[in-house]
């Protein structure tokens, strides 16, 4: 064989592998195979995307970026992204941490949820897109064992992380009588990761005890300053659960995983997020 033949083939091999590994990396999973509850009809309405958004999500869906099973953490994240509940910024919040948490170990999930505000909605954002974060959760926990999973945690940003507030801090508790088996399951997560959270789905009180907690956001975003404060003072009457918070001294809003700023505590947040989940065991140092 020539070596201009040889040279294309292990190109050729590359770019399969390259292409394998991708579809691999995205494989989606509907959350519900005839779609959403009482919105049957609009599943196979197509998605909108452009740039750095996803809009028109009518299929609510899991994006499954898996680890290498050697790397394997036992632990699961379920990425929100945010977008004010009008578009997803999916590349920046969705795909990238999915990416990043994966070559952690992490069984990550990027979440597509429905939007209740972008123009001509049909859905809320209490009972419609928190719905498809809690069915995801019951999802994940219903296929631990196939994943190889031990721990699921949730990770929510902007109105993302309005979504994780509204699922964290109720009781979850699945119906055992339920038809469908993964309703059967509890969407109470095992930690949640607040990165620079809107106002909505903070209760007032907590009548039993909250899960593990990482919040993180920048002093001069005033709103996720002032969530962040609400959700401090939810933990003062739990001592003993584990909680995390870390105030950059710039940065603003949507900073996503840091690539956006020129300030380096910004652009090195995720490593802090490491830190956390090791000192919590949820995955395993690297060497």
């Amino acid at each position: 064989m020539s070596r201009l033949a040889v040279t294309m083939s292990l190109g050729l091999a590359f770019i399969i592998g390259s292409l394998a590994t991708m579809a691999q990396a995205q494989t989606q999973i509907s959350l519900w195979e005839k779609g959403a509850p009482g919105f049957e009809a609009r599943r196979d309405m197509a998605e909108q995307a452009k740039d750095y958004w996803v809009k028109s999500v009518n299929n609510p869906s899991l994006t499954l970026f898996a680890p290498d099973q050697s790397k394997n953490s036992g632990t699961a994240i379920i990425i929100v992204p945010g977008g004010g509940h009008a578009l997803l910024v999916w590349p920046p919040e969705g795909l990238a941490p999915a990416k990043y948490l994966q070559s952690l170990g992490i069984t990550a999930f990027a979440l597509k949820y429905r939007l209740a505000r972008e123009a001509g909605s049909p859905y809320s954002i209490e009972k419609d897109a928190a719905l498809d974060l809690r069915r995801a959760i019951r999802y994940v926990r219903a296929h631990a064992s196939q994943y190889g999973i031990k721990h699921i945690g949730i990770m929510g940003f902007s109105a993302g992380g309005e979504l994780v507030s509204m699922v964290s801090f109720d009781d979850g508790l699945g119906d055992p009588k339920a038809l469908d088996p993964i309703d059967r399951e509890s969407s109470h997560p095992d930690f949640s990761i607040f990165i620079y959270p809107g106002p909505l789905g903070i209760p007032e009180k907590l009548s039993s005890a909250p899960p593990p907690v990482f919040m993180l956001n920048a002093y001069d975003d005033k709103m996720a300053v002032t969530d962040t404060d609400r959700l401090m003072a939810l933990y003062e009457a739990w001592p003993k659960v584990p909680l995390e918070r870390h105030i950059l001294s710039g940065g603003a809003h949507g900073f996503n995983m840091g690539e956006r700023s020129q300030l380096k505590a910004v652009k090195d947040w995720p490593h802090r997020l490491n830190d956390w989940l090791l000192d919590m065991d949820f995955i395993r140092a690297v060497p």
